[in-house]
C-alpha cells in the first residue's frame, strides 16, 4: 500500500472518529443523566481522542512535505477556524488539559493576533554608481515601520 492510499484510508478513519466525537458531544449536552454523561466523557477521553491523535500524527507524518499553495481567502478562512478552536479549547477547564497545551495555545493566540503583519517586509534599494560596473545595494527590515504606517493610515481612513 502506497502513501497516497494510506493517506486516503487515514482520512476516512479520521472522518469516522470525528463523527463519533460529534455524536458523543451532542449526547453529552442532551442527556439528563449524570452517570451516562460521566461515562461518555471518560469514553471520549480514553478511547476517541487518543485514537484521533494517533491517526492524525500518522496522517501528517505521511503527508507530502512540499509547499502547499492556497489562496488568500482560503488561508483567511482557515485562520478563523484555528482561532475559534483555540478559543473553545481555552474555555474548557484548564484542569483537563496539561499546562504545555495551554502554553502552546497562548503562543498560537499571539501568532494569530500578529496576522496583520506581513510575512517578510524588506526594502531593497540598488543605486548604480558606475553603470554595469559597480552599484550600491541596501537592504533593510521595514516590517515594524510599514506596519506602524499602515495602522496610522487605517485610523485616518476610518475617521
Amino acid at each position: 500500500m502506497g502513501d497516497y492510499d494510506r493517506l486516503n484510508d487515514l482520512k476516512d478513519i479520521l472522518n469516522i472518529l470525528y463523527e463519533q466525537l460529534g455524536e458523543f458531544e451532542k449526547e453529552l449536552i442532551m442527556n439528563p443523566h449524570i452517570t451516562v454523561r460521566v461515562e461518555m466523557k471518560q469514553r471520549i477521553r480514553r478511547d476517541i481522542l487518543p485514537a484521533i491523535r494517533k491517526y492524525e500524527t500518522e496522517y501528517w507524518g505521511l503527508y507530502p512535505q512540499e509547499a502547499i499553495i492556497i489562496s488568500d481567502e482560503e488561508a483567511e478562512t482557515q485562520l478563523v477556524k484555528v482561532e475559534q478552536a483555540v478559543v473553545s479549547i481555552e474555555q474548557i477547564s484548564s484542569t483537563t488539559h496539561p499546562s504545555e497545551l495551554i502554553f502552546l495555545l497562548h503562543e498560537i493566540r499571539d501568532k494569530l493576533e500578529e496576522q496583520d503583519k506581513a510575512a517578510s517586509a524588506k526594502l531593497k534599494v540598488v543605486l548604480p554608481l558606475i553603470p554595469a560596473i559597480a552599484s550600491y545595494e541596501l537592504e533593510m527590515e521595514t516590517e515594524g515601520l510599514m506596519y506602524k504606517a499602515w495602522q496610522k493610515i487605517k485610523r485616518i481612513v476610518r475617521r
